[in-house]
Order: structure tokens, then sequence, then C-alpha cells
């Protein structure tokens, strides 16, 4: 007989996240077909969910902390155009009536008509008789609310199991997480200095190329077609590094636009910040306004971020008909249709007008001055006042001494902040986003504690400041071994200002740390690892295990198993180092069994800097990792006549829980199990 259960117990079993109360951010969700992120996306997944919600204390709901991550746009007024259309609208008669699916379709005309006016152009179009002369009718856009609702069905209809979507990192985290919710797979295409921080057409070849001979000899038709590259995110300008590419990057913007056609590539041509360029004569360029490349490509505008209408989640996206009809149906199938007022509003910000021209210009000349001097109040706080531009200079000064009334902060802080900067070549053209490097905080240490990775990077600032901002795995940043932020400058000036200086007083809290670094192992450690080893078991276990074993071991087959394995297990493993020396490493691995969620397989110290804190150090760092994995413990096996080795686990919490019988070459050996709490650990920790 079916066990009878009430409705909402049913519920919770089946959704078991629902039975914690998350304050910040919501759940991040899952792929629609049930399967897990790929592991690239569930890193960005992981470090926005700790940016959103698990750095936060539970004093948050009485003592507010200062977000530096938010992607708000700066306090503005919002586009008065559209304020006049919507109000109009709400005056008029016609709210009692249903809007239609696809929007009402003079709604249509006059966006269709701003979009021709940028330059869109289709020189294959279809034969119907409403096709204009730039090869467009109203039937080629539609509108709905917000371009990430757009995007979502957009990766939904191009998309099917197993196909791939490129996205450049850095890159606005959510989007790679929104397409694999919506079912395909995404890979990045790291940007670079050596780029100027701009696609590489080239490198986007290769990397599509690269991808499909992959899925080509991986599925081999097994679902019934073969998966593929379908879709390129151009998102131009760039969130987070504001670098646009406009009309005097046109030929860059056709060898993308070549890449993703001759390969059966979509373009996702995201517009969204093409407004809020610094510069009026540096407007990103559309991909569609390039003859011969409108039926390949999929363009969303949006006033979320320029218009000062971030609240009211207004989006139109401009594509072949094709993906238009689908998009219609989906809106249908979903939401029935779009509010009319989204479309008023966005016919009031996107017209041929003149009076939208002037309005325009004067709304968009102020608003690119607050900006430009919000970033230079920035570049002040960050690299110091003498940094800033002359035409800011005299305003971001007096902006500061009238906030920090104490000479000695004042003076401090117009330094700019320690050991923080900008990444090389990375100073935006439009947005309200900058990128700062803090990587050479690794290594430093506050109240015992070492900031090795992004999350001590949080948790350190969190601790002492109550500051949050993006870390650079939610922004999928290229370089791995550097720890950055994304941070908005979109603040007020004294929200900005008190955020700055709280981060530089925290700074002066850090001491210098030991000489070495924790980090992930490199190919190039292997042959020093594998010389750790052979000591480490020659010097600790000389009087443990039979001299006959320790003879036989020898550097090079040490070496030649690391380098064999290490693609396999590079991810779990950590080096202490000091340069280019390693001086010991951790090994660890995730338990399969119900009855210990992990284990430390392995720690060796380099037999000249033992008794220096090092094991102690490398322990806790591959605790933290299995903590921030959701892993509650850990196991390790030690030799049972290793004393020293059973007092250095024994100090550091470990408990004996069983033990066992190994056999190392021809002899036996005893040993035993130590357990640790990984939470209790971790509490000792950021």
């Amino acid at each position: 007989m079916l066990k009878k259960s009430s409705a909402i117990d049913r519920l919770l079993r089946e959704n078991p996240n629902l039975s914690e109360r998350r304050f910040g951010l919501p759940d991040i969700g899952k792929r629609s077909d049930g399967e897990f992120f790929n592991p690239t996306v569930q890193n960005i997944a992981d470090a926005i969910d700790f940016y959103g919600y698990e750095v936060r204390d539970e004093l948050i709901t009485t003592i507010k902390d200062i977000d530096l991550g938010g992607g708000n746009p700066v306090d503005f007024r919002p586009f008065p155009l559209s304020i006049r259309r919507m109000k109009e609208s709400l005056d008029s008669s016609l709210l009692s009536r249903y809007p239609y699916t696809e929007g009402d379709d003079n709604l249509r005309k006059i966006l269709l008509d701003y979009v021709e006016k940028l330059g869109f152009i289709n020189i294959t179009p279809y034969s119907y008789e409403d096709i204009d002369d730039k090869g467009l009718s109203v039937h080629n856009l539609t509108f709905l609310p917000s371009t990430s609702i757009a995007f979502n069905m957009i990766v939904n209809i191009i998309s099917k199991p197993g196909d791939v979507i490129i996205i450049p990192g850095p890159n606005y985290g959510l989007f790679t997480i929104r397409a694999e919710r919506a079912g395909a797979e995404v890979e990045i295409l790291p940007l670079s200095e050596e780029d100027n921080w701009l696609i590489n057409p080239d490198k986007l070849a290769n990397k599509i190329d690269e991808i499909n001979e992959s899925l080509q000899l991986v599925y081999n038709r097994r679902k019934g077609y073969v998966p593929r590259v379908v879709a390129f995110l151009n998102t131009n300008p760039s969130n987070p590094t504001g670098k646009v590419m406009s009309e005097k990057d046109a030929k860059l913007l056709e060898r993308i636009a070549s890449v993703c056609n001759e390969r059966g590539v979509f373009v996702i041509d995201d517009l969204v910040y093409r407004d809020v360029s610094f510069e009026e004569d540096n407007l990103a360029k559309p991909i569609s306004t390039i003859p011969g490349y409108f039926r390949n490509t999929i363009s969303l505008f949006g006033l979320s971020k320029c218009y000062g209408m971030a609240a009211l989640r207004a989006g139109f996206v401009v594509a072949d008909e094709l993906i238009i009809r689908e998009l219609i149906n989906r809106i249908f199938q979903g939401m029935d249709s779009a509010p009319d007022i989204v479309g008023q509003a966005l016919c009031g910000a996107f017209n041929t007008s003149e009076e939208r021209e002037l309005i325009y210009k004067e709304y968009f000349d102020e608003l690119r001055e607050i900006y430009r001097y919000k970033y230079n109040l920035l570049v002040a706080l960050v690299d110091g006042i003498d940094c800033v531009e002359s035409k800011y200079k005299e305003k971001v000064l007096n902006i500061i001494t009238n906030k920090i009334s104490d000479d000695n902060v004042r003076k401090k802080i117009l330094k700019g902040l320690p050991y923080v900067t900008f990444p090389k070549k990375l100073v935006p053209d439009a947005g309200f986003f900058a990128i700062l490097d803090f990587t050479k905080l690794k290594g430093m240490k506050y109240k015992g504690s070492t900031i090795n990775t992004e999350r001590d990077l949080l948790k350190f600032f969190y601790k002492t400041s109550r500051i949050r901002f993006l870390v650079g795995q939610s922004i999928s940043w290229p370089n791995e071994n550097e720890l950055v932020g994304r941070v908005t400058f979109a603040l007020d000036d004294d929200t900005l200002i008190d955020a700055l200086t709280k981060m530089n007083l925290s700074l002066e809290k850090l001491l210098p740390g030991d000489e070495y670094i924790i980090r992930k192992n490199l190919l190039k450690d292997q042959e020093q690892m594998a010389h750790i080893k052979v000591d480490g078991w020659r010097n600790a276990y000389d009087n443990i295990v039979s001299s006959k074993y320790l003879n036989q071991l020898d550097y090079k087959s040490q070496t030649e198993r690391y380098i064999a394995s290490f693609e396999e297990y590079k991810d779990l493993v950590l080096v202490a180092v000091d340069g280019d020396e390693v001086l010991g490493y951790s090994c660890f691995d995730i338990k399969s069994d119900k009855k210990y969620d992990s284990e430390l397989v392995s720690l060796y110290i380099k037999p000249t800097h033992l008794n220096k804190g090092i094991g102690s150090a490398l322990l806790k760092e591959t605790a933290k990792i299995l903590y921030e994995q959701n892993n509650n413990n850990m196991i390790l096996w030690c030799f049972k006549d290793n004393e020293n080795a059973k007092r250095f686990y024994e100090s550091l919490g470990g408990k004996i829980v069983e033990e066992k019988i190994v056999k190392i070459g021809e002899d036996n050996y005893e040993e035993v199990c130590f357990y640790f709490d990984l939470k209790t650990i971790n509490e000792d920790m950021f």
C-alpha cells in the first residue's frame, strides 16, 4: 500500500534544498536534463553561490554588508521618452485587451526602423511581400521581459543535448549557468592581455574546430546525431572588462562573424551595454550591420543597463525570421505574451525620431560623464590620486576630502590600496565594472590564516569589513593562479569611498606570509615531487619499512609515474613552493563509499624543510578545499609504528578510528586510520 504523506512533505522530500531559508541569491538551479553542470560551469556556480549566499553570516538581517559585486547601473532618472510612452499607454483604454504574443506590429515597426538606422541589413532575404529594402520586416524581431529570458529561450531553440556554446572568459558568469540550465554545454574561450582582452578570431576558429573534432570522436552518432558547437556569445561591450568593439574594429568583427558563419555557428550578439560607452563615437558595432551575416546573428537589446530601467525588465531580439517564429512559440507556451508596457518602454528608447536624438544626446552626455567620473574615483581609491585624469582630479580630491575627515586616514586613502591594482591593459571603455588584481595578497596572513584562494580573499574582506565582490572564478578569469575580483563603480560616492576605505584599512591587518605559497601542482613540478617522495620514504620509514623495498625506490621511475598520471590527478594535488622550488605536496581524493567523504592520500615534505609548518599548512589547505566541495570528513592512513606522524596528526585534531594490514613489497605492515572533522578544522581558519 502506498505510504501516505502530506503534499508539502512530498515536495520537501523531492526538493531537500527547500528546507533551508536562504538570504541573498536564490538557489543557482540545475540543468533541465537533470545532469550535473560540467566542472567549469559548476566552479562558476559555486563561486557565485559563495559570493551571494555562503560568505554572508547570520548578522546579515540586522547589519548590512557592502556589495561591490552587484549589477545595478548608477542611480539615474529613467529615459524620459520611455516613461512618457508608458504613461500614455496606461492612460489609454487599451489595457483591457490581451497583447499579441509577438507584440503589436506598430511597436515592432518602430524597433525595426531603429535597428535599420543602425545599419542592420539582410542581403539574402525571404521572398515575402512585406520585406523592405534592407531585407527585413517586423517578423525579424520580438520583445519580452529581459534579455536574460531571451537568452535562455534562444539557447534552448538552437541547441540539442551535447551541443556546445562558446563564451569568452572573463564573462557574465550567470550566462554560462543559464546556457547549461537550458541544456547546452559551455566551453570558455580565454581572453588575454596580448589580444588587448578582445576576441582573437584565430583562437576562436581553433576552439570551434577542436571541440567539433572531439565531439565527433566521442559521440559517433550514438544519440542519432553528432553534437557540435552551435553558438558563440559575443558580449559587446563586454561585461566585465568594459572593452568595446566599435566601427574602428569593423574588420575584427567581420573576421569573428566569418569564423562562425563558415562553421555553422550562430553569433549571439549581446548589445545590452552598448549605450554606456564612455565616448559617444565609440559605440559597439552590431555584427548584423555587416553585410552577409544577419541570418547567422541573433542580436539582443535591452533597457536595464543603459536607460535607468533595470527594474522594468525589458528587452528585444532581432534575428532571422525562423528564430523569431520559434521564440514567439516559446513565449506563447511559457508566458502567453510579453506585457505591452514592455514594448512601449522599448519604443520610447529605441526609435528614429528627431526628438529621441536630441533627448538621447542630452541624456547620455550626462550619464557618460557620471560614469567617467566614477571610474576615476575608483582609480583614485585603488591606484592613488596621482593616477586620476587631470579633468577629474580636483573633483575626486574634494569628494574624498569631504567624506574622510581624519587627515591620517585621508592621506592613506589617497595613496590607493596597498598590494592591489588593475590588470594590465584592462582599462574599461564602457559599463560600470572594473577588475581588481589581488594576486600580491597570495600567501599573506590574517590571524594565522593564509590567503591562498579567492574564497580566502572574499572571507578575509567579509570578516574584516563586511565587503563582498565577485571573484575571478565567478567570471571565468583566464589566469588560474591570479586572485582577482570584479567590482562595480556604479555605487553612490559615499558607499564607494566607504567600501574602498574599509578595504584599505583591512589590508593593514595582513602580515607577510611564509616564504612559500600553496597552489595546484603543475606538470613542471612532477620531477621535484618524485624526489621528495623517494627521499621522504627513505628518511621517515628507515626503521619501519624494509631496507630492501626502500633501496629499490628511484627518482627516474617515480618521476615517470607522476608525469604519466598528471592529467588524471592534476586537480587533486597541492604543492608548497618557494619560487620554482617545491617544498612539499599533498594528494587527496573523494571517496565513493558512504562511510567517509574524502581521503588525504599522501603528504610529503622535503627533508630539508621539515618542522617549518609546511605539513600543517598543506593539510589545512587540503581540508579547506574538501570542505568547500561539500565534504564533511577526511581520513588518512599512516604506519602504526610512525610515532612522529601520529603525534603530528593528533595535534591537528585527528582521531584514530580503525586499523588494517597492508602489503608493501614482500612484507605486511600495520596502518591506522585518522579521522578529521572538516568543519572543525575550517572553523579555525577564515
